[in-house]
């Protein structure tokens, strides 16, 4: 690491490691010594001199004596030491001799794949060496890392950007950070970093630390770096990978090549590593891998089976150009058609220009209306909406892939939904049973005309299931109707439509709307199944589906209690740049990452997220349905975060607003969080005037559980409330039913009903158990916590340390402040953590709950 680098990284806090300095921090107060190993720039060297100053509360070098960590057997040296592969065997026999008669603790790093000297293997063999293994952040890890450093939120895509050019390497992350605030192109804005550059590949110190961390490649090592730098993901069996794969092993076991689960391909773990390491490429012998790679990729008149090989040829017609040599127009045409699927919006403006012939033609008349057609979609997609307009109308404006793109562009683009809506008022009058009846129902949506476009299910022509007009129509009636509270009735309607052999874009809008029923139906199990065969159906580079099924996949996360996998998904959708989709928007999605961070408990990253929320939803063309589902989540996250009065205020605006527009789904929604955050009466009222929601068959379970969850909130009904508990539970719905049973036992208790009460409260238990990731809101806390595992009650300094600690404070700190020696803290820990069941600070601090915080109060923080 350079001087440079090392002062970078030293500027930047020490985040998510919290958990690795706990289990050294647990080793050394068993006398036992750690060997960290990772790639390199994961923050090894970082690690070990934090951790280093924890277990010298005294502040002495490295090799001075520190206490009895072991509880007073014998005393010994803290000896850190830095790439301990470095050693000599001269130097590592006594070490190790040193360690196996306890006079020394070693803490020690190597980097991943790379031999040690024997002495110090044989420690690891023999148990007195631990082994941990440290890897690159993950988009949740590169987010706190990066609001840590630049003191307020960042930017979803922005962080998204980030991390996937350096993989979640710290070093990496944190050079290309920095170097992009030196430049000013990383800035502040209304209280949210963004990051409006570089369009291309990033250079300067950023690329020299990724060419320098690489290290010595040898030839062939260099070349794989190379193939996979300029191709991007590529399939194993690629004729020049297999020539090379002794090679790609080695680097798969460094951390610089990561094998993908899917598709068998393979990737740059950092790939902004292999732009350094193209960047020194000699011009020649570039040009001559891009020639090659193109041809192995797209062999000449080869037949294109899938969509796996759709990517491929993506690729290649990248790298022909990129040679010097311009492929058919056809191939052009097919690469911008993929690219755009990709959300590669500048490549496919590339790709179509070339096709075009001098890049002005749409200007003047286009010979190539296809291609037109898709500059105007690639223009539209990075916000040139006025520039799309133009290309648009030099395509075949008889196409209705013409139409949905001008309809597109005017209604989302440029704001004009009236303009939108004549124009597909027109053309479905001309072709009324053509795919243009479609794109009609679309722009109803969006103008929140549910009722007429739940009615075309109806109205359609079903002489054949294969008709344009009903594929396009069916999926959105259906979805229609689960939004005006019918989605038994939609997925009946689904189910009467064998879409097996639909057109693809038709058959996935089928498949989604199926999801989204199954959802609201309750059926989780049919939801499952048919976000299955969502997944099986796309390919997993086809972004603007994977955008529905991730969000679609959340929602089942959430509803089971699995609320960080939620999160983790929503994290990339919420990537994704906004277009024009009558299923979600950006502004949504991001409000349903908050959502779900507030239900895995950040409930601080939640509401700073509500500023991007806010943020999108300003540019964004106004979607009614879409926009009270986004300010329903922000009221989720003020609930949550304690702000009661914001989150019932805006949960009865949405109510209003959705109740007035039929929307019954969300009307109920709003209602049932009302009712759950302490407004049950007048919730039951404006529940009561809906009329009889739902019904109460199998078909609509979901929905009247809500409804009946009201009313027994409104009713103090704690019987009523136990018995809903186990009906979601049988759903599968965990969260809803920890949440009844802790709602249950507040009545019971209120009533003096003790044994009822600890029954519900046992209850609560059983539901939360079953949720992995999901907390319970305070508004259903119930006021006794789950007992220890073992039973075993901690004693009032336990508790004291225990709260402290919860709070992140260090065993340093914790001593300061309680006037004992950083020893007792660390003993204390360790009963804690044996009797509580728990291994983290993290842990230790959901299971105290608000004893932590009462803690760090008394102790005036």
């Amino acid at each position: 690491m350079t001087a440079h680098a090392a002062d970078a990284v030293a500027r930047w806090p020490l985040r998510n490691r919290e958990s690795e300095l706990e289990a050294v921090e647990g080793l050394a107060a068993r006398g036992r010594g750690l060997l960290l190993t990772g790639p390199p720039g994961v923050g090894r060297t970082r690690l070990l001199a934090e951790a280093l100053g924890r277990l010298r509360p005294d502040g002495a070098a490295a090799d001075g004596r520190n206490g009895d960590l072991d509880g007073g057997a014998r005393p010994y040296a803290v000896l850190g030491v830095d790439d301990i592969h470095r050693l000599t065997s001269a130097r590592a026999e006594p070490l190790a001799e040193a360690v196996r008669e306890g006079r020394v603790l070693l803490l020690a790093t190597a980097p991943a794949g790379v031999p040690v000297p024997a002495a110090v293997d044989e420690l690891w063999r023999d148990g007195l060496l631990e082994h941990l293994e440290l890897a690159a952040f993950d988009r949740a890890g590169a987010a706190r890392l990066l609001r840590a450093r630049l003191g307020s939120h960042v930017a979803t895509d922005t962080t998204a950007r980030l991390w996937e050019l350096t993989g979640g390497n710290a070093l990496l992350l944190t050079e290309l950070t920095e170097q992009a605030v030196a430049e000013g192109t990383l800035r502040p804005a209304r209280g949210l970093w963004r990051w409006e550059g570089p369009a291309g590949v990033p250079g300067g110190r950023a690329a020299e630390t990724a060419r320098r961390m690489l290290g010595g490649l040898d030839p062939d090592e260099q070349e794989v770096v190379a193939v996979l730098a300029l191709a991007g993901p590529v399939r194993e069996d690629l004729p020049r990978l297999i020539d090379l794969a002794p090679a790609a092993e080695r680097l798969n076991r460094r951390g610089v090549v990561v094998a993908e689960r899917t598709g068998r391909r393979l990737r740059l773990g950092q790939p902004l590593c292999g732009h350094a390491v193209v960047a020194g490429l000699p011009p020649l012998t570039a040009r001559r891998l891009r020639r090659e790679l193109a041809d192995e990729l797209d062999p000449a008149g080869a037949a294109r089976p899938s969509a796996d090989t759709d990517l491929d040829l993506l690729r290649a017609v990248s790298l022909r150009l990129d040679a010097g040599r311009t492929p058919s127009a056809s191939r052009l045409r097919a690469a911008a058609a993929t690219a755009l699927r990709c959300c590669e919006f500048g490549p496919a403006e590339r790709f179509a220009r070339a096709a075009l012939g001098d890049g002005r033609a749409a200007d003047a008349g286009a010979p190539d209306p296809a291609a037109a057609l898709l500059l105007g979609r690639a223009l539209a997609g990075q916000g040139r909406h006025a520039e799309a307009r133009t290309a648009l109308a030099a395509a075949d404006g008889r196409s209705a892939d013409v139409l949905a793109a001008r309809i597109g562009n005017l209604a989302w683009g440029l704001g004009r939904i009236d303009e939108a809506a004549g124009l597909a008022d027109r053309w479905a009058q001309r072709a009324p049973h053509g795919p243009a009846r479609g794109l009609q129902e679309v722009v109803r949506l969006w103008q929140d005309r549910l009722p007429d476009v739940a009615a075309t299910g109806d109205r359609v022509p079903r002489e054949t299931y294969a008709a344009p007009a009903l594929q396009s129509c069916v999926p959105l009636a259906a979805f229609a109707r689960t939004e005006l509270g019918d989605p038994a009735d939609a997925w009946a309607m689904l189910e009467r439509c064998p879409a097996e052999t639909w057109q693809d874009e038709a058959g996935h809008a089928h498949r989604v709307v199926s999801a989204h029923a199954a959802l609201e139906c309750g059926d989780l199990a049919r939801a499952r199944g048919a976000l299955e065969r969502l997944r099986r159906a796309d390919p997993p580079w086809d972004v603007r589906r994977r955008l529905r099924a991730d969000a679609l996949w959340a929602r089942l996360h959430r509803e089971t209690g699995r609320a960080a996998d939620a999160v983790a998904l929503l994290r990339r959708a919420a990537a994704v740049p906004d277009g024009p989709d009558w299923f979600t928007t950006r502004a949504w999605v991001l409000a349903q990452l908050a959502g779900a961070l507030a239900e895995s408990g950040q409930t601080t990253e939640a509401v700073r997220t509500l500023i991007e929320v806010r943020t999108a939803a300003r540019r964004a063309l106004p979607y009614p349905l879409a926009d009270d589902s986004a300010v329903l989540e922000e009221a989720l996250v003020l609930g949550r975060s304690g702000d009661g009065p914001g989150a019932l205020r805006r949960a009865g605006e949405v109510a209003r607003r959705a109740a007035a527009a039929g929307r019954l789904r969300t009307a109920l929604a709003a209602l049932h969080l009302m009712a759950r955050l302490g407004s049950a009466g007048p919730a039951a009222q404006q529940l009561d005037a809906l009329g009889d929601f739902g019904g109460v068959g199998e078909a609509a379970a979901a929905g009247a559980l809500r409804a009946e969850h009201i009313r027994a909130l409104a009713r103090r009904d704690g019987a009523v409330l136990d018995e809903l508990a186990d009906r979601f539970a049988r759903l599968g719905a965990y969260p809803l039913a920890a949440e009844c049973a802790g709602q249950a036992h507040q009545v019971w208790r209120a009533a003096g009903r003790h044994r009822a009460a600890r029954a519900s409260l046992a209850g609560s238990h059983r539901h939360l158990a079953a949720c992995a990731g999901t907390t319970l809101p305070g508004w259903a806390v119930a006021a006794d916590r789950p007992p220890a595992p073992d039973g075993s009650a901690l004693t009032a300094r336990e508790r004291e340390v225990a709260a402290l600690a919860a709070g992140r404070l260090t065993n340093r700190e914790i001593a300061a402040r309680l006037t004992v020696s950083v020893r007792t803290i660390e003993n204390h820990l360790y009963r804690i953590y044996g009797k509580l069941g728990v291994t983290s600070r993290a842990l230790l601090g959901e299971r105290l709950g608000p004893e932590a915080a009462a803690a760090q109060s008394a102790h005036g923080w």
